[in-house]
């Protein structure tokens, strides 16, 4: 791959890591927020529409929601609802500048959050964490049944998983950022492997730095092998489909079910996104460029994801920054789940450092790769300057995914 892709392939890790919420802390190398830190914590987010608060109630981690639970919403507006299957209960047309908080009572433990005001753009996203006392036991029954043999079995692909389009060197690049969940609570080994078929015509296949070691790309497809430990298993493959003209079309074959789809993809000039499978679809305007954000229901497995793409400029060759700053964008927004902050909250500023903080980096990260690319660089020079850079984004994203977490 060239420069950009390369730098896309990086940035896309981190993407996974930040934005992926595994079924318990199966992430590898990344040690999970305690969303207990972020219970009643306000987070306002560009996601949401006007006037719109989300409340989360989980009892003691994000895998576990508490599904038909009522919420209290009072102080300026008294609503009462009721959460869905995922934990979550939502509160739209509330008036912008009133100053409410989110309550509810579990088990004779009474959570409430801090008081928001209703921004003037955008929503609040709000998650309250119930104890539970069974936590530890449970942890111990985890680990002894997580070694256990493999069961006969099959996987799904979570709603955090997505589609990333962006516009490269030589056709769009596709990038392939799937959450593969084994619900069970022992590894499940399929009949065979999980076999992605690549859309004909597609070029220069590769597996992304962090995916699963399960992955292989053979020919025109990925392979997917089990076991599969119970949670989430990382899944992340690119790759590039030419076009002639100012259109291409895009499909898939999924080998597993679809929980949710979603979509990200950098508008350039006319371009435009369509397809029958997307129900709901927005530009978002960030840091001077526009962004496709689109979502859709699940999909079985079998079935296919197709995507038409038109207005595309008739030449594919564009900087090599472009994929590095769809994928900042992504990672700033967090393909709807991210902050955008509008008014003042006590942690704006430090907020604000951390992404100014995160913008340098990736400049600086941008450069050395170019410098290396044209042999300006001793091996050892690029390679220690290059282990601080990400080493350095790390710690960003570690703290930036403690605010993602509460949504």
């Amino acid at each position: 791959m060239t420069t950009r892709d390369m730098l896309a392939a990086m940035v896309i890790m981190f993407m996974g890591s930040v934005l992926s919420v595994p079924a318990d802390a199966q992430m590898q190398g990344t040690q999970m927020p305690d969303p207990r830190q972020m219970s009643g914590v306000p987070l306002p987010t560009s996601d949401l529409p006007v006037g719109t608060i989300t409340v989360r109630v989980i009892r003691g981690s994000l895998s576990n929601p508490l599904p038909n639970h009522p919420v209290d919403i009072t102080g300026g507006a008294s609503v009462t609802k009721t959460t869905n299957e995922n934990g979550r209960a939502e509160f739209p047309d509330l008036a912008p500048g009133l100053r409410i908080k989110a309550s509810t009572v579990v088990n004779g433990e009474r959570l409430e959050s801090q008081e928001v005001q209703i921004p003037a753009a955008g929503g609040v996203r709000i998650m309250l964490v119930a104890s539970d006392p069974d936590a530890a036991a449970r942890e111990v029954e985890d680990r002894r049944l997580a070694l256990a043999p493999a069961q006969r079995g099959m996987v799904v692909l979570g709603e955090q998983s997505r589609f990333v389009f962006e516009m490269g060197e030589e056709g769009l690049n596709v990038f392939n950022i799937f959450q593969v969940l084994n619900t069970a609570r022992t590894p499940v080994d399929p009949a065979g492997p999980v076999v992605f078929t690549l859309p004909e015509g597609a070029t220069r296949a590769a597996l992304l730095e962090g995916s699963t070691p399960l992955a292989a790309v053979v020919g025109d497809r990925v392979d997917v092998k089990g076991p599969f430990p119970p949670g989430m298993t990382l899944l992340q493959f690119a790759y590039t489909l030419p076009y002639s003209g100012g259109t291409v079309a895009v499909r898939q074959v999924l080998p597993v079910q679809l929980t949710q789809l979603t979509v990200v993809a950098q508008k350039v000039g006319e371009m435009r996104l369509s397809s029958s499978q997307i129900a709901q679809q927005r530009d978002m305007v960030s840091e001077g460029k526009t962004f496709m954000l689109a979502r859709g229901p699940s999909i079985p497995a079998g079935g296919a994801v197709e995507f038409a793409f038109s207005g595309l400029p008739h030449s594919a060759r564009w900087p090599r920054n472009l994929a590095l700053g769809l994928v900042i964008l992504i990672l700033a927004v967090g393909a709807f789940t991210s902050v955008r902050v509008h008014g003042a909250t006590a942690r704006e500023p430090a907020r604000r450092a951390l992404q100014a903080r995160r913008e340098r980096l990736f400049d600086s990260l941008a450069e050395l790769e170019q410098r290396q690319q044209s042999g300006g660089l001793a091996p050892e020079v690029y390679a220690g300057r290059r282990q601080q850079l990400m080493a350095s984004l790390e710690r960003i994203y570690a703290a930036l995914d403690e605010e993602a977490a509460a949504s």
